[in-house]
């Protein structure tokens, strides 16, 4: 008798226990359902694992790629040279963005990975092609634009022999004629390369909508690439309260880890979108012969100071104050006064842009006469970076004479020059 209440007693207990088990696992299913709703969805990686995915719908993607009759056979056929583990180059030329800036979200204490899109798009690659000889330059320098891009791409990419360029200058491009004619030359420089890249165009966005996407499209769409616009998606995010500005950037430039994870799916969605077509849809194509603009930076380069021939050094001394651009010219006070002689058709200055007040404005005479002012201060930037500007134009190959002298009205005194931009 007393062994059948015991086990009626026990019984009793396991029931209960049994309950309360499942009333538990209840709980944590709406504890973990209700976390997963407060915060972002989708996953980052490294390598090759957990890509980005869950943050861009089937419509969004359309909005990311709506421009017709583009040639992704270029692209695929990368895709196949990797398939059979070959040695794989690609690049990317950009600004900051492209660097890998990254702002502070509101949301980005949810983020497993706190990636740039351009290390989504390598591990796209690393996991999809396991077997080949993968290599990844990264050419972004912050805060330039297409214009020194069109002068450094030579050096810094096309001189590695990559198999694909990804082009990013959306941000940092103005809607002006000169940039316009020398992002089309940035990327007939690139198709005409010798190892025959493909390429791709990336459009990025500040928050407040600005981006040179339509200028750019419009190239991109002449030569039929392949070109993303995380502008239409982070905008189409933004309009219908998906995410708030502040969770997809922290500075209202650059994206948060969130807001690169965005970038990040479009990419590789758009990859798989190619890698599974079979190659009787891979279409080649000739680089049109015709320009939307004009072959004006075909040939643009960089000259370091010690490739122009200086005629008076004024105050200006010769340094090192960058670590990417060689041979610089720096004049801390006095006139500057600088002048020397180039010859091209073109001629342009890099130099640096100071946050430390001391930058002083400058006035550019070619020739005799004024044809640009440098104004080298950046105090109201969080870093020093490179600033470029056009000088002179002309349709006559010649050796033109490039005077630098401070400003009367100069807040500063510094200017360090970086280097010559020339074109012909």
């Amino acid at each position: 008798m007393k062994n059948v209440r015991l086990l009626q007693l026990y019984s009793r207990w396991l029931r209960r226990a049994c309950a309360l088990m499942i009333m538990s696992v209840m709980l944590l299913n709406i504890i973990l359902m209700d976390c997963m709703s407060a915060y972002a969805a989708g996953s980052g990686g490294i390598k090759g694992n957990n890509l980005p995915a869950g943050y861009v719908t089937e419509d969004q993607m359309k909005l990311a790629s709506p421009w017709k009759n583009i040639n992704d056979g270029p692209l695929y056929n990368v895709m196949r040279k990797a398939q059979s583990g070959q040695k794989i180059t690609i690049a990317f030329i950009g600004g900051s963005i492209t660097r890998g800036t990254m702002s502070k979200g509101t949301r980005d204490s949810s983020m497993n990975k706190k990636l740039n899109y351009v290390d989504y798009f390598s591990n796209w690659w690393y996991k999809k092609f396991p077997r080949a000889d993968l290599r990844f330059i990264n050419a972004g320098i912050s805060a330039t634009d297409s214009y020194l891009g069109v002068h450094r791409v030579q050096k810094d990419v096309l001189s590695k022999k990559p198999d694909l360029v990804i082009v990013e200058f959306a941000v940092n491009d103005k809607e002006t004629a000169y940039h316009k004619q020398a992002y089309e030359n940035l990327i007939r420089k690139i198709l005409n390369a010798d190892s025959k890249p493909a390429v791709m165009l990336l459009f990025m966005a500040k928050l407040n909508g600005w981006s040179c996407q339509m200028q750019q499209a419009q190239i991109g769409v002449h030569y039929k690439l392949p070109m993303l616009s995380y502008s239409n998606v982070m905008m189409d995010m933004i309009r219908n309260g998906i995410y708030t500005i502040e969770e997809l950037s922290g500075d209202g430039i650059h994206p948060s880890a969130l807001g690169y994870a965005v970038a990040g799916e479009i990419l590789v969605r758009y990859l798989e979108q190619v890698y599974k077509k079979t190659s009787a849809q891979a279409v080649f194509g000739k680089v049109p012969g015709s320009y939307v603009t004009s072959k004006k930076y075909s040939s643009a380069k960089i000259l370091t100071c010690k490739d122009i021939t200086i005629k008076k050094m004024g105050t200006f001394e010769e340094t090192q104050k960058s670590r990417t651009f060689k041979n610089n010219l720096t004049s801390s006070s006095g006139n500057g006064d600088l002048t020397f002689t180039v010859t091209s058709k073109n001629i342009g200055i890099i130099y640096a842009r100071q946050i430390n007040g001391k930058g002083g404005q400058f006035d550019v005479y070619v020739d005799g006469k004024k044809t640009a002012a440098i104004d080298a201060d950046h105090s109201a930037g969080r870093t020093n970076n490179a600033g470029t500007i056009p000088c002179y134009s002309s349709n006559t190959k010649k050796t033109r004479t490039v005077r630098i002298v401070r400003s009367k009205k100069s807040t500063g005194n510094a200017l360090t020059i970086y280097g010559v931009l020339v074109s012909n």
